[in-house]
């Protein structure tokens, strides 16, 4: 029978070198604590042929193809299908008709063309009429001449008629009789570039001359050694991620000691979108938080059958589960992550409940994001650098550990570092965007 033990020793420092150089996978890390992260920002894969997982940024379709990298940010071009919808840029209660014609002043004529029939939308509020029309020509940037065919449903056609500054202009379709041409040209997204500049979350792993040649018998027991350092200041890197995810500044690298480059978070996302929602009342709370999940799914940037998120703190849920008890299903389970996502149940489909810790100690209202998974997603900067032996080589999306070249014999130091950007889909739409916070959630008392 051979020998179990292999005779061999082992030193911190011959494990350590062991990983430098290599990437450290994501995944494992993320696993144990971090699981709210992977299932909000990640799509996790199984490994063919390996029976384990690993992480992959998600895909977002139509946005991907466009994701540039400039060196120091990660840009995308962002599209929607409100592409050809426009608002009434002014009231005018009593609009000219002229020969059943208006002008109409526009925030945005692009994507209108003539013979496009249009449809303004009636108010929700206020007074206003409901018009259908035909565009009879393009004036200018913001202007258009529509000549009307409906008023409020009916075919006779007043002298004026009433719009509201905000009133949706929605372009409805260009028709054609058989044998006419077709002057229709194409259309053409109005893409908008957006940005997030990459984060770097870095530490320097330092080990003593003592503890790099201490000798380990058994090679997991150095090992352990190394682990302790390198898990407890990722564990460190991860908390600063997760708290990037909601207050990243989306900061441009500077010459100044306190600018540095930030990624762009959610917070920062709804700040310039405008889609903050402060709940009124108790009252009230239930069916605003359904009106902003509404607006998300209005968006046009979340598919029928996606299900929206809910990233929340330990107060919002408190709050949610004193109301619609009946609404929320704790049987949700994500095998691949072992983690409980409770549903709630909505007129627009089920809406995924993740709950972030994190939260708890940035917010201290009941706080809520509601954020479409298919639209938003964390970028891994793939870094490359110059091998002598390889050449140009790039790293997988993952960590890496340098070793860093230094005067002092007595220390072994290291540099381990992975950088991020995040991308969000929707932005374009202004304070329709599908990414929305709600926050001071309170309901009534039981």
């Amino acid at each position: 029978m051979s020998a179990v033990w292999t005779g061999s020793t082992y030193t911190l420092g011959q494990v350590v070198q062991d990983v430098v150089g290599k990437n450290l996978r994501l995944f494992p890390i993320l696993f144990k604590q971090f699981k709210h992260i992977q299932y909000a920002f990640f799509d996790v894969k199984q490994l063919a042929g390996e029976g384990g997982l690993s992480l992959k940024p998600r895909e977002i379709p139509g946005i991907d193809a466009t994701v540039t990298v400039d060196g120091y940010a990660v840009k995308w071009l962002d599209y929607s299908m409100f592409d050809f919808n426009t608002t009434v840029t002014s009231t005018n209660a009593a609009l000219t008709v002229t020969s059943n014609q208006i002008t109409l002043v526009v925030g945005d004529t692009s994507g209108f063309a003539q013979n496009d029939t249009i449809f303004v939308i009636k108010a929700a509020s206020g007074t206003s009429d409901e018009l259908n029309g035909v565009v009879s020509s393009i004036t200018n940037a913001t202007t258009m001449v529509v000549t009307l065919t409906k008023v409020n449903t009916s075919t006779t056609i007043p002298g004026t008629v009433a719009v509201l500054a905000a009133q949706t202009v929605e372009r409805g379709y260009w028709r054609r009789n058989d044998n006419d041409d077709i002057t229709r040209s194409s259309s053409t997204f109005n893409y908008k570039e957006f940005k997030s500049y990459v984060q770097h979350f870095s530490r320097q792993i330092s080990f003593t001359k003592a503890e790099l040649n201490k000798v380990y018998v058994y090679e997991g027991d150095a090992k352990m050694e190394a682990q302790k350092k390198f898990m407890y200041n990722l564990g460190i890197l991860f908390q600063e991620v997760n708290k990037a995810i909601y207050k990243g500044s989306n900061e441009s690298p500077g010459g100044g000691a306190l600018q540095k480059m930030e990624m762009l978070g959610l917070e920062q996302v709804v700040t310039e979108c405008g889609t903050r929602k402060v709940i009124t009342g108790a009252s009230v709370a239930y069916g605003e938080l359904l009106n902003e999940i509404n607006i998300a799914h209005q968006s046009g940037s979340v598919t029928s059958d996606e299900p929206v998120m809910l990233l929340c703190n330990d107060s919002f849920l408190s709050e949610l589960s004193k109301i619609n008890m009946d609404k929320i299903r704790y049987t949700a389970f994500v095998d691949k992550l072992k983690l409980n996502v409770p549903k709630l149940s909505t007129v627009f489909g089920e809406v995924d409940i993740v709950r972030d810790p994190m939260l708890n100690k940035l917010y201290t209202t009941g706080t809520a994001y509601i954020v479409p998974r298919s639209m938003i997603k964390l970028w891994v900067r793939e870094n490359q650098e110059f091998n002598p032996k390889g050449g140009i080589t790039r790293a997988d999306q993952s960590i890496r550990l340098y070793e860093r070249i230094t005067n002092i014999r007595e220390t072994k130091s290291y540099d381990m570092e992975f950088e991020l950007g995040m991308i969000v889909g929707g932005m374009s739409l202004g304070n329709r965007c599908p990414v929305r916070l709600v926050t001071q959630f309170v309901t009534p008392a039981i």
